[in-house]
Order: structure tokens, then sequence, then C-alpha cells
């Protein structure tokens, strides 16, 4: 962060830290705590669970369907954009086009001086392209926002909307509906942003689901009355108490009301609701963990904000750097700072039963893999006279692919076709495929475990660190660039090899930093984010550290030593040391900064959820009075209702 509030700041020897520039400290965006998720554990009846698939099925549809029509639309306005270039674009994008092809051809046999190349050559056709179009745009873009960008949106009007009605009149829940359309545009936001396309929703890849319920009444519903059943809409009912053990009854409302249509069933009722809340939204959620499958309820809660924190009353400082580093002792996931010395940091290692866990996980997938490449084999040599005719097509495809570009769903897709009897299937095709839905199953449920336990440590420590300390400053990491293994810029490998990609799936680091952020928005704890080369900056005298040590230790590979001063200090207490240095001195100027950042974002939120409501409310009155005065105008009545709403209930 630049501006009034960057300093220069020194180490405790009153040298200057590294090379002495202005370092950046800033204020995370606003979190909002006074939202909160509880999620209970279903049972459902199985009377119940074809019209909750219904919806699902539905629900997905509708994605792919909204996810089409954008592609279409970019399509359109890019092929418009680039027809008003002329030959120049159209020259540009054919080049750009067989750059991707040689790149892609290069990558698949690992030639990086070829990809090198090809990258270079890229960039500055990326750049003049990126360049005209850009002015074509500008130039055209009173019609690009008429004829494309408007079609897409939440308005009534746009095409995606349209298609959201649509589902909504084929019987999808219009709350399920309105979550779907968001989440689409979303998507769409988001891969535009990266230059790409929003990806479809592949069913066989989803491991999770969920349906929607939305409460309109201001503030939602009480709390009180969907725990009494009063609610039309849904009901959790603790017939037996509150407890590990409690179960009560559940009712969720599927598609429209006028289907009058329920999922039904028993709750476990283990955590209880805070009194005087009220409910904003509901959530039905499916889960898939191998070939089980696990539902729950999600209730979106509004609460009291977290009373201020009383300063003084806990301790000042702590600065927390990420990581994910192994040794001898286990993953080092953080290090922790509460003064200047390297050596009082206190170093975070994620407990060795996950990560154990985890590899084992891994150790089954690999063994599937291995049995995945035999049976492909395999059945490359099978002729195809002896495949059934329903599986002609699936089988010709399947064997013209390389053995790690098949899936073993796809394998099984095809034995689900081979014929309704599993005993048409030949003998090692049925035996592996009874294997592999064993071996599944233990590695999905294995790696689930070894999630939870992840996720439940970082919860713990992250609710530690926010009421134990007054601030905490954190140094985010970047870890889009850890999970490249190309940078598409420039061609070249990144520096994390192939351990260090794998380590940060394991270390989950971005779970930890997100659990410290909502912890300490739950209790009022001050967030700083600091950005600076820590890693790399001695603690004891400001000098600059090597970047990389060869050792053959492991355990000595974790530390460094100061060309400067001598000191061998180790490289994750080192660098929270250093982010302590830099946040103490100016902490009651950041802590002052960030309470009047809070509460502007606050009000500015505020603010603008009353403006678009005000908006929203404008808007359908203008459509209910364009629509009575249609209907006066050709006397027809069977537009609205004689209260003015329309007959449809949206």
């Amino acid at each position: 962060m630049t501006g009034p509030f960057t300093t220069t700041h020194f180490s405790k020897n009153a040298s200057a830290i590294g090379d002495g520039k202005r370092r950046a400290i800033s204020i995370p965006k606003y979190c909002d705590a006074s939202v909160a998720s509880y999620e209970y554990g279903l049972r459902l009846d199985k009377d119940c669970i074809p019209l909750v698939s219904d919806q699902i099925s539905k629900a997905r549809a509708l994605y792919n369907k909204i996810v089409a029509c954008i592609r279409d639309i970019v399509g359109e306005m890019q092929a418009y954009v680039i027809a008003q270039g002329g030959s120049a674009a159209a020259g540009l994008e054919a080049r750009i086009d067989d750059c991707n092809g040689r790149f892609t051809a290069a990558k698949a046999r690992n030639d990086e001086p070829a990809m090198r190349e090809i990258a270079l050559e890229r960039r500055g056709l990326w750049t003049q392209f990126a360049q005209l179009l850009g002015a074509l745009r500008k130039d055209h873009q009173d019609v690009l926002k008429t004829r494309f960008y408007a079609r897409i949106g939440r308005n009534a009007g746009t095409d995606t909307y349209r298609l959201r009605a649509e589902a909504v009149a084929d019987g999808l829940g219009w709350a399920t509906a309105n979550a779907v359309l968001d989440i689409a545009l979303l998507a769409y936001t988001r891969s535009s942003a990266n230059g790409r396309a929003p990806r479809f929703s592949v069913g066989s890849e989803k491991t999770q689901d969920a349906l929607t319920l939305q409460f309109t009444t201001a503030g939602g519903v009480l709390a009180a009355d969907i725990l009494g059943g009063r609610h039309r809409e849904i009901a959790l009912v603790p017939t037996n108490g509150v407890g590990h053990r409690k179960y009560g009854e559940f009712r969720f409302r599927l598609g429209p009301a006028a289907a009058q249509s329920n999922a039904t069933g028993t709750c476990q009722y283990h955590r209880p609701l805070p009194e005087g809340t009220r409910i904003a939204l509901a959530r039905l959620v499916r889960k898939r963990i191998g070939h089980d499958t696990r539902w729950t309820v999600q209730l979106t809660v509004r609460r009291h904000p977290a009373p201020p924190v009383v300063y003084g009353s806990r301790n000042p400082l702590v600065t927390v750097h990420f990581g994910w580093a192994t040794d001898t002792s286990g993953r080092r996931v953080a290090g922790l700072a509460v003064g200047a010395d390297p050596g009082s940091a206190r170093l975070v290692q994620l407990p060795t039963t996950v990560e154990e866990q985890l590899q084992r996980a891994s150790a089954i997938q690999a063994m599937r893999d291995a049995a995945r490449d035999e049976i492909v084999a395999k059945l490359k040599a099978l002729p195809q006279a002896t495949v059934p005719a329903a599986a002609h097509a699936d089988f010709t495809a399947l064997v013209k692919l390389a053995a790690q570009h098949v899936s073993q769903r796809r394998i099984g897709a095809l034995c689900a076709k081979w014929g309704s009897d599993l005993a048409d299937l030949p003998d090692w095709l049925r035996q592996w495929r009874h294997d592999d839905r064993l071996r599944w199953q233990a590695s999905a449920h294995i790696a689930r475990r070894a999630r939870m336990r992840r996720r439940d440590f970082y919860r713990v420590l992250a609710a530690e660190l926010a009421n134990t300390f007054e601030v905490v400053a954190i140094e985010p990491l970047d870890l889009a660039t850890a999970a490249k293994k190309i940078d598409e810029n420039t061609g070249e490998r990144i520096e994390f090899g192939a351990k260090g990609r794998a380590g940060r799936t394991v270390a989950a680091v971005s779970e930890l930093e997100s659990a410290i952020r909502w912890a300490c928005a739950k209790r009022g704890t001050v967030v700083l984010d600091v950005a600076a080369p820590t890693a790399s900056t001695c603690a004891i005298c400001g000098g600059v550290l090597p970047d990389k040590v060869d050792r053959a230790d492991r355990n000595a590979m974790q530390a460094t030593i100061c060309p400067q001063c001598g000191a061998n200090v180790d490289r994750k207490r080192n660098a929270a040391a250093v982010a302590w240095q830099i946040v103490s001195s100016d902490r009651d100027a950041w802590v002052e900064r960030y309470h009047f950042e809070a509460a502007a974002a606050k009000v500015h939120r505020d603010v603008s959820t009353a403006l678009r409501k005000a908006n929203m409310a404008a808007a359908r009155n203008a459509r209910r009075t364009a629509l009575q005065e249609i209907a006066d105008a050709s006397s027809v009545d069977q537009i609205v209702d004689s209260d003015g709403t329309w007959k449809d209930g949206k």
C-alpha cells in the first residue's frame, strides 16, 4: 500500500531492513462476520430422494444452458469486433492460434527451448491483438453494449434471465434458479478476467450440489419459526433436544409452492442456533464421497456483530508467515512471531497423521491409475466384433485415447452400456470394475477424513490467535503461481517442482489463512496484510539472505545463514520476526486506520444494499404498473390479479 501510511521500518538493531526500501502494509477487504453458516447432517427418506435428484438435474441443466448462452454471445461479440478490424485483426488471430498449437505440441514433447521461443513470439502477438481489440471496442462500445452485453445479466430483459424463467416454469425452485444464475454470471466474470470462457458443469466431476430456499421477509425468518415447524417452506424440529446424538424432524420445500413437494427426513441437531437470530437462506446440500452420498442442510444466520476488543486485555501483536516446506519432523505450515527475536518465534506443523492419510489416499489412487492403464491396454487389444453394438461408439472413442487420458468413470460407463447384466462382461473387466469401486471408495473416504482433521486443526489454531491477540498480521501467499507447471507467458518452468506443488495441496495453507481471517472477523480482532521480502531479510541485522541453500540435510535446508552477521536462523521464524518488526512500530496507527476503514466499508455496504433494494422495488412497481395498463387497455384480466400481483407469483 502506498501513501501516507507507508513508512520505512527498522530492525531491533536500528539497521535498515533489507535495502531500506519502503515496505507495504495494507488493510484487507472488510469481512462481514454478522452472517454465519450452520450445517446439520441429514438422513432423507428414500421416497423423496428421486424428487431431490430431479431438482438437482434441472439446476445443472440450467447452469449449462446459461453458460452456453454466454459463450455464444461472447463469441458473436468477438467475431463482430474482429470483423470491424478487417484483415489485420483476422491475421493476428490466425497467428496466435498457430502459436497456441505449436506451444501445445512443444509442451507435450517437453521441448523447453521451443516453448520459450514460441511464448516470446506469442506474447508480442497478444500485445498487438489486445491493443487493436481495445481500440475497436472503444470505437464500437455503444453497439457492443446494446447488442451483446445487454443480453447477459440478471435483468428480466436479458437472455440469461429468460433461461432462468424457463427453468422455473419447468418446475425448478425460483431461489435455486436465482442461485444458479448468480453462479454462472460469477463464473463468466472470473473467466473473462483471465481471458477464458466459463466452463460447462460436468456431473461426473461434481462432488457437491445444492438446492436453495431464499426468504423474502425483511431480515429473514426467525429461527424459532423454523425450529418450531411453523414455517411452510422449511422445518428443523429438534424433538429430542440438542447434542451429538440428538435427532429431529426435517422438511424442505422442493420446486414451486404449487407443486407441494417436500424433502423429508431426520436431522442431527448437534449445535443450537443462537437465540433471536434470523435465517436469510437455506440450502439442501448433496455431497458425494466415492460411491456414498451425504446430505446436509446449511442455514445462513444473521447474528449480532462481535463486540469491540478492549485493548490491553490481549497480547498486542502476532505475525504469521505461511509455507509448506517439510523436514524429518513433519510439514511446517507457518511461523508465528510475537517479538522481534526470531529465536522466540513458534513453528506450526501439520499433524503427521493428516499427511500420512493423504499419502495413503494418493497411493490407492496410484493403484487405480496403474490398473486403469492395464485395462485400457486390454481393451485396445480387444476385437470390436466382441463388443456389444450398444457400446460400439463408446468403445471406439475410448481406444483412440492414451491410457492417461481415460478416466475410470469412462470405463465404468462403457461397462454399463456393455450389457444390463454384469455377467455379460469379460471376467477381467468385471473384476477390474469390482476392484476399482473398492479402491475409489477407500481413497475418497481416507482423503476426506484427512481433510476434515486438517480443517479442525486450522480452525483451532485460528481461534487461538484471534482470542489471544489484538492484531494479527498475515503475509498472503501467491498460490496461483505455485500451482502452475509452465509459465504460459514465458514458456519456462515455474521454480516449484513436483514435490513443491504436491506439498501445496497437502498443506492447504489458503485454508489456514481463511480460517484466521474468519476467526478474527468473528471476534473483532484486527487483521493486517504484510507484503515485504521477509524471507530474504535477516531479522538480526537486516542483511539480504541467500534465496537457496545447497544442503543434503533436509532439516538444515529449513535454516539459512546470514552472510553479513553469520546468524543461523530458521526461515519461517526469521520471516515472521521480520514481519513483526515491520508492523510493530506503527501498530497503533494501523489499528486506528483499520477501524476507520471497517466502519466506512460497513456504511458503504449498508447504503449500497438499501439503494439496490429501492431500485429493485421501483423496477417491480414500474413493471406491475405497465402490465396493469396493458391489461386495462386490452381488457385482459388474466395478466394480474385484482390485488396487483402477477398470476405466476413472481
